[in-house]
């Protein structure tokens, strides 16, 4: 049995309208659940790691929202907000999402997060379905790889401390 942990983000295109990005934790889904979903935690990994969060509000029950304010060093803010659709603890979470910064603000698409434990390890898929391949392809090539991957590695840290 290969107990090592997968700890590269893998990105791939299911559809011509969603991108998916898996990546495996050496915790139990339960605390991956929780790091993604619980504000105290959300604070310490989500984002670029050279951006505040000044917000992070979680409401986590179908039809409750949420709302993250991410503030540049020059007082620029973008802002991820939703409203959770399907909350399955700790097996998966859905959610429409908006993404907003000055200028831009984008059109609602579907996150779906899947937590999938196997030996004490936890594979998380997230999946964005947007409306059209258009938006898809823009969101994909935001250079999200470059934002997630960090965060994710951060979000390793998190669950790490959380036992």
């Amino acid at each position: 049995m290969d107990a090592r942990v997968d700890k590269k983000l893998k990105i791939t295109t299911p559809s011509d309208l969603e991108f998916a990005m898996t990546r495996q934790f050496d915790a139990p889904r339960r605390l991956v659940f929780d790091a993604m979903t619980k504000a105290e935690y959300v604070v310490r990994w989500l984002g670029c790691a050279e951006l505040a969060m000044p917000v992070c509000e979680i409401d986590l029950r179908v039809g409750g929202a949420y709302r993250f304010v991410f503030r540049s060093t020059d007082g620029i803010e973008h802002v991820l907000s939703g409203t959770y659709r399907e909350v399955v603890r700790p097996e998966r979470v859905v959610f429409g999402e908006v993404f907003a910064m000055p200028g831009f603000t984008s059109d609602e698409y579907l996150v779906t997060s899947v937590f999938v434990e196997a030996d004490g390890k936890t594979t998380l898929t997230t999946t964005i379905r947007h409306p059209t391949r258009e938006a898809r392809d823009g969101h994909l090539n935001s250079g999200v790889d470059k934002g997630v991957e960090p965060a994710y590695d951060r979000l390793a840290e998190v669950v790490a401390t959380m036992g």
